[in-house]
């Protein structure tokens, strides 16, 4: 009887796949597409974005010049034959590939390639920020990635999905256009934005801020349907996952502020209770922090000796890099200086030390302020340094736990010792103007997993 009522749905599941008719892209004859000006852009770039040229976008939208262009601007886009409404840009998900983010959009390969010079589809890389022109239909965001040898039908029933949902917003003909081990999108309001065809246990990847950027921290969540022990690698580093709630993972890593910006891969691995277990790569773009150059300094020659400067960073870099298990801030950091407003200097500048080339960079924000001010700490932490260094003068470090850390140092009194543990606003020294300084002021710092970030992002976003 159960193999009777199987068959009968496997008669009726192919009879109705025929009923819906590929999803394609609305269009209204006689408008032109529109794009909105990102900040950033230039009419130049944009020309080359959309294979046009700057004269016929000024003519197209009666610009006097260049210089017309602002940021939020509707600029009409001349010569995409076909194409119409509004053009946006939304940068492409990790794990995700030209066929699943035709699916997902519910535009065609060649549409997409089209619009984004897309010459072979092992150039979509996680982070390139892709031309969508938006439609009538809502983007998909319900997935369903299917198992080697599995077929969309058993993917169907296995994530409770209707499948001729699936195979309607898929514009699936009959059940053997499905493709092994691929992804396949239908309607759900509620379901995340995220990942690709990574492994179908997974529900979700998140990485943010994506593309990544020098000098922040990258945010990396994992979501999936069961238990998985993770790891991962980010260009050179080792990524370290915590579970934060049930079988929700994160991640936290930090951009150098110097990296040279391009590809870099990105590994994720998983190992399942019942042994199973997955591996994808995909490449994802860092971009430039664009950051400026301060003015020369000049400084004692001795604290920008090799020879002493090295032992320092050295002896730094192993205390940042221990991971701590346990995490011991909860929500934003708060602003460790008595005028959280108030910088000589931010981080990421480029820096000239004594007529160098600028080969340095600021590891840190300074604060404005006299010696003897309080410094505070901005997050429960265990106090892991407190001494005095040759470059960075009084100092005190406190680890956070997972792989984050933040420092203090020129300063004119330390409060705290090794070993001591730290509330949010708790007092632990003085501004002062020891070891490498042109004044008193805060130097603070802020490492994940080894590298230093900007620490103003802490105070804006909640990291888990």
């Amino acid at each position: 009887m159960k193999k009777l009522l199987w068959i009968n749905f496997l008669v009726l599941f192919a009879l109705l796949f025929t009923a819906f008719p590929v999803s394609a892209q609305s269009e209204t004859p006689g408008e032109q597409p529109v794009y909105i000006v990102q900040s950033g852009d230039t009419l130049s770039s944009i020309a080359v974005r959309f294979g046009t040229t700057e004269n016929d976008l000024l003519t197209a939208n009666n610009l006097p010049d260049a210089n017309s262009l602002s940021a939020g601007q509707n600029l009409i886009i001349p010569g995409l034959e076909g194409i119409s409404g509004t053009l946006v840009t939304s940068p492409v998900p990790f794990g995700d590939n030209l066929r699943t983010l035709s699916r997902r959009y519910r535009l065609s390969t060649d549409l997409l390639s089209h619009l984004n010079h897309i010459t072979s589809p092992d150039e979509l890389y996680a982070g390139v920020n892709l031309i969508i022109p938006q439609t009538d239909q809502p983007t998909l965001t319900g997935k369903v990635a299917l198992s080697q040898g599995e077929s969309l039908l058993e993917a169907s029933m296995r994530s409770g999905v209707n499948p001729w949902l699936l195979a309607s917003a898929n514009g699936l003909n009959d059940s053997s256009s499905a493709q092994p081990a691929d992804l396949y999108y239908y309607p759900d309001a509620d379901a995340p934005e995220g990942s690709g065809s990574i492994s179908p246990a997974i529900i979700n990847v998140q990485i943010s801020p994506l593309p990544l950027v020098q000098g922040r921290t990258a945010d990396i969540l994992v979501e999936t349907d069961q238990p998985v022990s993770l790891t991962g690698q980010l260009g050179d580093y080792t990524l370290h996952f915590f579970e934060d709630s049930s079988n929700h993972y994160s991640a936290l890593q930090g951009i150098h502020a110097m990296i040279e910006p391009g590809l870099y891969p990105l590994t994720l691995q998983g190992t399942y209770g019942d042994n199973s277990s997955f591996s994808f790569q995909q490449m994802i773009v860092i971009e430039s922090g664009n950051y400026i150059r301060d003015l020369p300094l000049t400084v004692d020659p001795t604290t920008i000796d090799p020879a002493i400067v090295k032992p320092e960073e050295e002896k730094i870099l192993a205390i940042t890099t221990q991971i701590t298990p346990d995490k011991y801030w909860d929500g934003v950091f708060v602003s460790p200086a008595s005028y959280p407003d108030q910088f000589t200097s931010l981080f990421g500048r480029r820096r000239s030390f004594n007529g160098s080339d600028y080969v340095y960079f600021h590891a840190g924000v300074d604060y404005a302020g006299g010696t003897g001010l309080p410094i505070k700490a901005p997050a429960p932490g265990v106090v892991v340094f407190a001494g005095l260094l040759n470059v960075r003068g009084n100092a005190t470090i406190i680890d956070h736990g997972r792989g984050v850390f933040t420092g203090y140092f020129h300063q004119s009194e330390i409060d705290v010792k090794v070993g001591d543990k730290v509330e949010t606003g708790q007092v632990i020294g003085l501004v002062g103007g020891t070891g490498r300084v042109t004044g008193a002021h805060l130097h603070w710092e802020l490492w994940v997993n080894g590298i230093q970030v900007d620490p103003l992002d802490w105070l804006d976003i909640t990291y888990p």
